[in-house]
């Protein structure tokens, strides 16, 4: 006989104040006797299962699923526990089905091959049955806490997925009616013909501004939903030319802020493989940052080289220091340092974002400030 129906007691009522979880045990052991003895000392608190061999068990573990815990015994005819072992952990690991060996040896090479195989524990003959039922309650305990953290990390995945689509639908109908705002208002107070009064445009402008600014931070709120914690922020490298990049990026922030003096010093044809959309972002945001946080009357410095071998972006700006505690969490995200003036708005995500894109990239980025300048540098492999 390869099995033996299951052990049985007298388990509470489902349900009752004393109902317990009573867990899975398959028995693995050819001397019969034993396994019979195993199954009376476990059946109070388990639903206890006998196979007089490994291959009945394995049988019955690829056709009904698994159990919660293996008991298997070492010394077997035709299939020894820990082939057994190893014929288990090919397709489910020691958290998923844990493996309790009972044997009579005491010899380390024989715990170390165990382990190998891959048993959990082991359990010396002769034993008392307090010692089996206490490792047992050990290895069950263990499982189901992984069990648990494993459908709490599928819980959180769905939870993550559903916030990516929402956000991104989020942003999509958001970005729809406020490109209208900004049409409509370029309209109201277009140069050529403007549709109100001269007093009326300054409120027209302030109502562009805003909307542009709702824009800019819709934009960077989708671009955080697209940061991963382990891969970071996804990029799509090609060869380009970060000197063009810049100076491409520097002529469309001074036509968005014709009142700010920007200043650019290039060298020329520094090729890499990089993101080139990602690398224009990088530079909007930090020239952004210095006109938000810089002296309005000084011009912002640009620069574009290479240092050591690595290519260089430069974003100089003239204005009050940035204290100890603000620079060593500036690019967190939803941090914002108090500066001069707010022309650029948001949510305290573009240093975040800048620092993400430029780590996907295997850059890094720094920040020096005093009390006349500050610095930000970013260098690309």
């Amino acid at each position: 006989m390869s099995e033996v129906p299951a052990a049985t007691s007298n388990p509470p009522v489902d349900g009752g104040p004393d109902a317990v979880e009573r867990a899975s045990v398959w028995i693995v052991d050819d001397n019969q006797l034993q396994g019979e003895s195993l199954l009376l000392a476990l059946a109070s608190e388990h639903d206890a299962r006998l196979f007089t061999s490994g291959a009945a068990m394995l049988e019955r573990l690829a056709a009904d699923g698994r159990p919660d815990l293996l008991l298997i015994d070492w010394y077997m005819p035709e299939m020894s526990g820990i082939d057994v072992c190893r014929f288990v952990r090919e397709t489910m690991d020691g958290l998923v089905l844990p493996i309790l060996v009972l044997t009579a040896s005491d010899r380390e090479e024989d715990l170390l091959e165990g382990i190998a195989a891959g048993a959990n524990d082991f359990v010396r003959k002769p034993f008392a049955v307090s010692e089996l039922k206490a490792r047992i309650a050990a290895l069950l305990r263990t499982a189901r806490l992984h069990a648990a953290l494993a459908r709490t990390k599928n819980e959180l995945q769905i939870e993550v997925e559903f916030r990516e689509r929402f956000m991104g639908v989020l942003a999509h109908d958001l970005r729809q009616p406020l490109n209208t705002i900004i049409m409509a208002t370029n309209a109201l107070a277009g140069p050529s013909a403007p549709l109100v009064s001269e007093p009326g445009v300054k409120f027209v402008r302030m109502q562009q501004r805003a909307a542009e600014r709702m824009v800019r931070m819709v934009t960077q709120l989708l671009d955080v939903t697209r940061i991963r914690p382990a891969a970071g922020m996804p990029i799509q490298q090609a060869p380009c030319d970060l000197a063009k990049i810049v100076s491409s990026t520097v002529d469309e922030m001074r036509i968005a802020y014709p009142r700010s003096q920007l200043h650019l010093n290039a060298e020329t044809a520094i090729i890499g493989n990089w993101d080139a959309d990602r690398l224009s972002q990088v530079c909007s945001n930090l020239i952004g940052n210095a006109i938000e946080h810089g002296s309005p009357s000084t011009p912002i410095q640009i620069g574009v080289g290479r240092v050591n071998g690595r290519a260089e972006l430069t974003v100089v700006n003239q204005g009050d220091a940035i204290d100890e505690p603000t620079l060593a969490s500036l690019f967190q995200p939803f941090r914002r340092t108090r500066g001069v003036n707010r022309a650029t708005g948001g949510v305290g995500l573009g240093l975040h974002i800048v620092d993400q894109i430029v780590r996907a990239h295997g850059g890094n980025v720094e920040v020096q400030s005093d009390g006349r300048l500050t610095r930000f540098a970013v260098q690309l492999p």
